[in-house]
């Protein structure tokens, strides 16, 4: 693979929104592609108890902020338009760009119908949201965020 981008899905992929704090190992992937050259960008959706504000302060203060070069959020339920924003500012070749998340059924869908290559991180309340026609196959699928420093 020839990525430069990743865009990582932020609720239970990079930050446990249950206790409000970041997954165990996410600062040590993030760092990992930082050092690696990847351009490290985030796409989330707020759900009612959060507002856009909040949830934009909270991904600048805590230490993940560093290695974020782009995020986008949004309260709107379907992710495309969030991601098509990323993607056009990214501006690189499908293959270029990686999309990370814990649901089939946002960003992995999101990828798999653009031909971008996809992990799904299959943990959390959503591991048995399983890929199905309309979601098609991840191009990898990981059980913890580590995992994914051995696929790059």
């Amino acid at each position: 693979m020839n990525i430069k981008a990743i865009i990582f899905d932020w609720g239970r992929t990079l930050f446990d929104v249950d206790t409000k704090k970041e997954m165990l190992d996410s600062e040590d992937v993030l760092s990992y592609c930082k050092q690696k050259g990847y351009k490290i960008c985030v796409a989330s959706l707020v759900r009612a108890n959060t507002t856009i504000e909040e949830r934009t302060n909270q991904i600048k203060a805590l230490p993940l902020g560093k290695y974020i070069d782009m995020f986008e959020v949004s309260d709107v339920e379907d992710k495309d338009e969030m991601l098509n924003n990323l993607v056009r500012k990214l501006n690189l070749q499908k293959e270029e760009l990686l999309f990370v998340d814990d649901r089939v059924v946002k960003s992995i869908k999101y990828g798999n119908k653009n031909n971008h290559p996809t992990i799904w991180l299959q943990k959390g309340p959503y591991a048995n949201e399983l890929p199905n026609p309309e979601t098609g196959v991840p191009t990898f699928t990981i059980k913890t965020l580590s995992e994914l420093k051995n696929i790059l």
